[in-house]
């Protein structure tokens, strides 16, 4: 609230006269008939009695009418969240309400809505008004209206998103509010806790000239001073221990905030059920993670979540995923006659180099050439020929039906390999002799860096497979069919490729070992063994988890549905939340949109005892960072120049007190309430005078 006159409040030292009209107490006048008085000194009347009030109801019916009749003196006012007033004509005014998760902070959503609220209340009987709800997206009710109540509905009916926040969607609405609207003055009011991450989204949103862009800030100077604690995330390790598949949940906390947190509790849920919780501390700005005991997967994807002590931004305390089974690839090492472990085992590197893997692990069998039998092949998706010679007769023939049925077969060429010419067609190129490389060596002179066994390395810090040295590998001819995907410096080929049917053959010209290389010392030996082998196997990972705003293509998941990939089939999705939404289209399988946070549970309407496709959705870790940026500086980029500069824009006079109290008029109310005192105090005041009547 606001005065004009606030020194007329110094009129509330009147209050003194009421109070001293009730404690004077007069003198007696008893008339005395007395012969002659001159002669008789005057003595003035002395009461020693305590003077008090005795009519306590009168005197505060005295005194609340004077300060009324004070304040309404002042001139009153409240103020509310509104930005400009034009001398003559109406406005067109967009209400820009922030409403991602990061809102959810303490009480900034509800300042946001108060905010918002007192802005609608600000409207002159002209004027119009939209309200535009935005986070990553931006959506509206009703354009330009003058509906103040439908307005003040969506305000409160307003609800918090599970999404980021994104200034550019918002903006562009209102931009293109601004552009149509015939109203001669444009007004924009932007609540919001100003975050720095969504700034760069506003990037190209301008809006027209005269438009007055007022930024409200919702957050505290004391905002995040308690820090701010969130699950960023979980990994998996996945091991194949006693026939059976196991997973160990490792998660990630992080902490914003100046002070350490001791003792925070974490909760491991399977199935919506509490599996395990463990403590853990965390320094200030750091982060820590917590291994929970391994869980044994069934044949049924499993649903998880971890959880810490809600604190003041709840949204951020849980990270939700899937963890799918079957994960798992089974190798075929095929070794060139010793298979005892030790220094000479000639296997050593490659199965240590597949022990250590997790996503996905990988159960390895080893055999040799004369020991290897068709039945080895079962449940098997990949081979390794590791320096040997290649099976012939009747197990050749089955490790081409292995690999034309989907399996995966890798070549690898070393002193001992041996393809002759009966056995089965499988190879992407003819092996020839030995090449020695004298000196240093030889390295990777050209990769491919865009096929899969290669992709992992072209980003930067991802490893370099080109610094290996390579002192003798074999002379190898592509066939047509083949693809080669990596040489070496002299031009040689290093890596090739062929289909066969619907599997995959690689062949490496040189050892997976330290004989004929250093690759196996180097950093980027375990990625390209876990790379290869997982092309071959065909391996997919499983999305444990999507963001929200995502778009699910169902069309992908057609079989893991019930589908066959070809019969139309009936989904339905049910959201976090309990909410059922259709997901089909005319082929029978459409997209889902991911707005909630937690699980969607997909089912085919028409196979209730379907197991259902389950679909962990959490929240984007970047809006937990809660640094803002100086709205002023968002503002000066949509329209020009900084909020409070109104010279480029059409003539407007700020709202200031004046005009707040004209248009509220509060000191009139006042008045009219100082009258009903007055007419209460006479009539208290004339029952007491009858009463002191009647007792005389």
């Amino acid at each position: 609230m606001g005065l004009l006159a606030p020194l007329f409040l110094l009129g509330l030292t009147a209050l003194a006269v009421p109070v001293m009209i009730h404690m004077i107490q007069r003198e007696r006048k008893e008339a005395v008939q007395f012969p002659s008085l001159m002669f008789v000194r005057k003595i003035p009347f002395h009461s020693f009695r305590r003077q008090r009030i005795r009519h306590w109801f009168l005197l505060l019916l005295r005194c609340t009418a004077l300060i009324l009749l004070m304040v309404a003196f002042a001139r009153p006012f409240f103020r509310v969240v509104t930005i400009a007033a034009m001398s003559s004509g109406a406005r067109e005014v967009v209400i820009l309400l922030d409403r991602s998760y990061s809102m959810g902070y303490g009480d900034r959503w509800v300042r946001a809505k108060a905010a918002a609220a007192d802005v609608i209340r600000g409207l002159a009987a002209d004027d119009r008004a939209t309200v535009i709800l935005f986070d990553s997206s931006a959506e509206m009710a009703q354009r330009s209206t003058a509906d103040r109540e439908s307005l003040a509905g969506l305000i409160a009916d307003a609800e918090l998103s599970a999404q980021s926040t994104r200034y550019g969607p918002g903006l562009k609405l209102a931009e293109g509010i601004f552009k149509a609207s015939s109203l001669p003055y444009l007004e924009a009011v932007l609540i919001s806790d100003f975050q720095r991450s969504g700034v760069e989204s506003a990037t190209g949103v301008r809006f027209p000239e005269e438009t007055v862009l007022m930024p409200v800030p919702v957050t505290r100077d004391d905002d995040g001073d308690e820090g701010n604690v969130s699950v960023a995330g979980v990994r998996f390790q996945r091991e194949y221990f006693s026939g059976r598949e196991r997973v160990v949940v490792v998660a990630r906390v992080t902490h914003r905030g100046p002070d350490p947190v001791g003792g925070l509790e974490l909760t491991l849920e399977i199935n919506g059920r509490a599996f395990e919780t463990l403590t853990t501390d965390l320094p200030p700005n750091g982060s820590s993670t917590v291994d929970f005991a391994p869980v044994t997967l069934g044949q049924v994807p499993m649903s998880g979540a971890v959880r810490i002590e809600t604190d003041a931004l709840p949204t951020d305390d849980v990270f939700y995923f899937v963890v799918s089974p079957g994960q798992v690839v089974r190798v075929l090492v095929i070794g060139r006659g010793n298979s005892q472990q030790g220094s000479d085992d000639p296997n050593l590197y490659l199965t240590r180099a597949l022990g250590i893997g997790s996503s996905p692990a990988f159960d390895v069998a080893t055999t040799t050439v004369e020991a290897f039998q068709a039945g080895d092949l079962a449940g098997r998706q990949v081979v390794v020929l590791n320096d040997t010679r290649v099976p012939v007769g009747g197990t050749g023939q089955s490790l081409v039906s292995f690999v034309e049925q989907g399996g995966g077969l890798l070549v690898v060429s070393g002193e001992r390999s041996a393809w002759p010419p009966d056995g089965p067609d499988l190879l992407p190129g003819s092996i020839g002799g030995p090449v020695d490389r004298e000196g240093r060596g030889g390295a990777l002179g050209f990769v491919d860096y865009s096929h899969p066994v290669f992709e992992l390395f072209g980003a930067p810090r991802s490893g370099d497979v080109t610094t290996a040295r390579f002192f003798r590998y074999r002379q190898i001819e592509p066939t047509e069919l083949a693809t080669v995907v990596a040489r070496f410096d002299d031009g040689s080929v290093a890596l090739v490729e062929r289909r066969v049917g619907a599997g995959k053959v690689l062949l490496w010209a040189s050892t997976l070992d330290g004989f004929w290389n250093d690759l196996a010392k180097k950093p980027a030996y375990l990625p390209f063994v876990h790379r290869m082998t997982e092309y071959l196997s065909g391996y997919a990972p499983p999305t444990p988890w999507f963001s929200t705003g995502q778009v699910l293509n169902l069309a992908e998941h057609r079989v893991a549905l019930g589908g066959d990939g070809h019969e139309p089939i009936k989904l339905v999705a049910i959201s976090p939340s309990g909410q059922r939404i259709s997901v089909n289209q005319d082929d029978g399988v459409g997209f889902l949109g991911l707005g909630e946070q937690g699980l969607y549970e997909v089912r085919d309407a028409t196979s209730p005892e379907a197991v259902p496709l389950l679909v962990a959705v959490n929240v984007d870790l970047a809006e937990s960072d809660l640094t803002a940026v100086d709205p002023e500086e968002l503002a000066s980029a949509v329209t020009g120049r900084v909020s409070g500069d109104r010279e480029s824009a059409v003539p407007v006079r700020e709202i200031g007190s004046v005009d707040l109290e004209h248009r509220q008029t509060v000191w009139w109310y006042l008045l009219v309430a100082v009258f009903l005192v007055f007419v209460a105090e006479t009539i208290v005041s004339n029952r007491l005078s009858r009463r002191v009547l009647d007792v005389d």
